[in-house]
């Protein structure tokens, strides 16, 4: 057993030293690979050949820590099926529950620099409160990003070296479209208990994040944060109050809508009828062509957030909200198109990737693009000097947008969820199970992997406990549950037993996640997706059944257990309810509502039991008066007192100070 440990020990070497020779960046490799590297280096200037037994050990105990991440415990017994009901009940379930102790599950770090690492020595409190950046990812899928499958196409090795450094939350949920997440997100609130169940805003839809609810960027601001907006808005700007400067933002710049052209920054879509006006504001004022034009929109976000990083006052903490709208399609004026940049396309696993999947490939030079934003905030707080006392959280609004469905979702970037069922805008694992971390060196037990269940709505009571804020100035009613204490104390498991990722009266669609008094993970689905013309799954585009060899293997990837793609138990939501045991089955691929009618009842009704609690979806249709065409070839907020600005803003053209 020793000798074959030596043997995969010394592939391991021999793999490093090929890619070295071939000049491969060593942050792309995985992180086996990068222990394996590490201990490789130890070994040449002892000169111990102890070292590489030493390093097989290593590895084999990193797989075997790993893969208790998995372990399933028992199911309820079967018995015989049920017929599902809608009828109505009253009462709601309870679903705060303490959290108990778990072995921590540690996933392999690869090595980082110094300007990402805390000083030696344990975690303290702050001397002042902790600055905190939000960066959200647009239409991510969960194969697009290299820390969640191993994926070789989409390597995003600074995105992996704080994911690694941190707490990869492997089970991280939000809606499956953007504005109801970021309506969860900012509030704390489930979407059904704020109206935003439904759908996303459009342009000139005079509706948006109801106004009685305060949000992240209020109560930050009012323990003294400065609080910033970057990139996409996407919550209502039918009336200035609505924008990001009526909602807690001392400063904001970026578009009000959902997805913009990445260089006139104009948004547009073809029903109900075909529109495109331009959307770029800065605290609430319109970004004239002869102000900033045909600077990427990335990098147009980026140089903002480094200048506010970079002149903020060091003795006052910041909220930076850095919405970027990469990895969304960015719109032309009628349809869908991405928008790459020529140093990103030519990047190797861009420029190597086969043009028979021409989209595909925009959309991995696109995710370069991601890595690259993500690097630049990282380092902005390292120069600044605070990244010590800094804490960063990136997750995805929802699932990639699959091309089958691009109608129904305004257009998609090719993204890939695989092996997830489905995707942007369906409640199946591919639409709502997005990548998400946490990093700080404030983290007394990081660099580890969690499976515990985590909502968009726990992000503020989280960040609230973390900065040390009093709990008693939360608004009352959250549904969101703090997970601080279980990522101090280096827990897997958290305070959330279950979840809705959502109940929508108008879709007539529905889904739950409970978690059972033996550790089991159960899930109900139920209602439309789309047309329910399609169920399925989407194989990532340039890859094929039984080639791995884009892959490789890291502890935050997920194992079907079952052949990947190919469905054990059909599941049919539109026509009765599915259950699945996502601990065997996080692929979604074996139907159990027939074996297990005593659960799926049991799910039914906590879903009945949470529909009670509903508030009516705020959507209303597109008001024509609000039409681009009518203000000048701008979206503006049209309801509002002053619709148009009185003062225009006046300053120099836009100058580029870094070299994207």
């Amino acid at each position: 057993m020793e000798w074959a440990s030596l043997i995969f020990a010394c592939l391991a070497v021999g793999c490093l030293a090929s890619a070295q020779e071939d000049g491969v960046d060593e942050r792309a490799l995985s992180p086996l690979m990068k222990m394996a590297m590490e201990l490789r280096s130890k070994k040449a200037a002892s000169g111990d050949s102890s070292l590489l037994m030493q390093m097989a050990k290593d590895i084999r105990a990193k797989q075997a820590v790993a893969t208790t991440a998995y372990a399933v415990t028992s199911a309820p017994t079967s018995s015989a099926p049920v017929t599902v009901t809608q009828a109505p009940v009253t009462a709601a379930p309870t679903t705060k529950a303490p959290a108990t102790a778990a072995p921590t599950t540690h996933a392999p770090a690869p090595a980082t620099t110094a300007a990402y690492t805390a000083a030696p020595g344990p975690a303290h409190e702050p001397a002042q409160k902790p600055n905190i950046i939000v960066f959200v990812a647009d239409d991510l899928g969960r194969a697009d990003i290299s820390y969640t499958q191993g994926n070789l196409q989409v390597p995003t090795p600074d995105i992996d070296r704080l994911a690694w450094d941190g707490i990869i939350l492997n089970r991280h949920y939000s809606n499956p479209i953007c504005t109801p997440t970021r309506g969860a997100f900012m509030t704390g609130k489930y979407v059904f208990h704020i109206g935003m169940q439904t759908q996303a805003i459009g342009e000139a839809e005079p509706w948006g994040m109801p106004l009685d609810h305060p949000t992240q960027a209020d109560l930050f601001r009012s323990i003294g944060y400065s609080t910033w907006h970057l990139g996409k808005w996407h919550l209502g700007a039918a009336t200035r109050q609505y924008l990001p400067n009526g909602r807690g933002f001392d400063y904001t710049l970026g578009v009000t809508g959902g997805a913009c052209n990445w260089f006139n920054y104009t948004i547009g879509w073809i029903t109900p009828v075909p529109t495109s006006g331009r959307d770029l504001r800065e605290n609430g004022k319109e970004v004239y062509a002869n102000i900033t034009n045909n600077v990427y929109f990335p990098e147009l976000i980026n140089n903002a957030a480094e200048r506010l990083i970079r002149d903020q006052d060091p003795k006052k903490p910041f909220y930076l909200y850095f919405a970027t709208p990469v990895a969304h399609s960015g719109f032309e004026p009628y349809f869908g198109a991405q928008h790459t940049m020529p140093q990103f396309q030519l990047r190797p696993p861009v420029y190597q990737f086969s043009s028979l999947f021409p989209e595909r490939k925009k959309c991995l030079g696109i995710i370069q693009v991601l890595n690259e934003q993500f690097k630049r905030l990282t380092e902005a707080v390292v120069n600044k000097g605070v990244a010590n006392n800094t804490i960063i959280i990136f997750f995805a609004d929802n699932g990639g947008p699959l091309a089958r469905h691009a109608a129904y979702v305004h257009g998609s970037n090719h993204a890939s969820n695989w092996p997830l069922r489905m995707g942007k805008g369906s409640l199946f694992e591919g639409g709502v199970r997005v990548p998400g971390f946490i990093w700080s060196p404030l983290l007394k037990k990081r660099g580890r992997v969690t499976n515990q269940l985590f909502h968009v709505t726990d992000w503020l009571p989280t960040l609230w406990e973390a900065v040390g804020a009093d709990p008693a100035l939360l608004p009352a009613n959250g549904d969101g549950f703090s997970h601080w204490k279980s990522f101090q104390a280096g827990l897997t498991v958290g305070p959330r037993k279950e979840l809705v990722n959502n109940i929508d009266s108008i879709l007539h669609q529905y889904a739950m996640i409970h978690e059972d008094q033996y550790g089991g993970l159960y899930k109900l689905i139920g209602g439309n997706a789309f047309d329910n013309s399609y169920f399925g799954w989407d194989r990532t585009e340039g890859t094929f059944a039984g080639d791995d060899s884009w892959r490789v293997y890291t502890p935050a990837e997920i194992n079907c257990n079952f052949p990947e793609g190919i469905e054990v138990s059909k599941c049919l939501p539109n026509k009765a309810d599915c259950l699945f045991d996502l601990l065997n089955d996080p692929c979604e691929l074996n139907n159990i509502a027939d074996s297990y009618p005593a659960m799926l009842k049991l799910l039914q009704d906590k879903i009945k039991a949470y529909n009670a609690t509903s508030v009516p979806a705020l959507i209303k249709p597109q008001d024509p008066a609000g039409l681009e065409a009518e203000w000048g070839g701008w979206w503006v907020p049209w309801l509002d007192p002053e619709p148009l600005d009185k003062v225009p803003l006046t300053y120099t053209p836009f100058q580029d100070s870094t070299n994207f």
